[in-house]
């Protein structure tokens, strides 16, 4: 009974649950964690650079709209480059070794987050002269390599394994870390000469007749364009 089954599926018994999980195809659920990492992204943001100021993030609040989403998260990496440049040298190993041997999951997406993460190091190494960043990347992967090495029934294979499967949600978690920590906003910073003074401070929008402006202490001020005299 149990060898037609075997054949019937074309699997030994005992395999099902070390394949769980591969070649799992792209279902309506997987978008729910996606949306939910975005979510939790966006409202940390706004706590980080408002100082965790419920007043402040209220106000910051108002000065997003749905088509600065791209703009928020491409800023904030920038922005926190420190931090990314840290969380790179784990999850970009992890990453490449994902792709080159998991049999299943989303082999589109693992390839495009993997290309992501070495523009994204490779631009950190070049713009910031950090040398060091590649050979610690490649040391990690050397580290990962030794690991895949050892006996299936090791607790190191077994967490290994464990954080290929769900490298999705590794990557998501260095996401909210960058989001919860980096407390810099997500636009350059500028000097705005006004007829009263100076100010200091992140142009977060701006709007007819005046600038939202968070400084960097965490205080957000509209500033009237009138008044404005230069801006750099």
């Amino acid at each position: 009974m149990t060898d037609n089954k075997a054949n019937a599926t074309g699997r030994k018994p005992g395999t099902e649950a070390a394949t769980a999980g591969e070649g799992r195809r792209f279902s309506s659920g997987d978008i729910v964690p996606a949306a939910s990492v975005g979510f939790v992204f966006l409202i940390l943001r706004i706590f980080a650079v408002s100082g965790y100021d419920w007043n402040t993030a209220f106000a910051v609040s108002t000065t997003l709209s749905l088509s600065d989403g791209l703009a928020l998260v491409f800023g904030s990496l920038m922005a926190g480059h420190f931090l990314v440049q840290i969380l790179l040298v784990g999850v970009f190993p992890l990453l490449l070794a994902t792709y080159l041997w998991s049999e299943g999951g989303h082999r589109s997406s693992i390839f495009l987050a993997t290309t992501l993460a070495a523009v994204t190091l490779l631009a950190l190494t070049i713009s910031f002269k950090i040398w060091w960043l590649p050979p610690a990347a490649a040391a990690v992967f050397v580290v990962f390599v030794l690991i895949r090495r050892l006996s299936l029934k090791h607790w190191l294979r077994r967490m290994f394994s464990l954080s290929m499967a769900s490298v999705g949600w590794v990557a998501g978690l260095a996401l909210l870390l960058v989001a919860a920590f980096v407390q810099t906003p997500w636009v350059p910073q500028e000097q705005i000469r006004t007829t009263t003074g100076n100010v200091i401070g992140y142009v977060l929008s701006v709007d007819p007749g005046y600038l939202n402006v968070l400084t960097d202490g965490h205080e957000f001020v509209i500033l009237n364009s009138a008044e404005v005299l230069s801006r750099k």
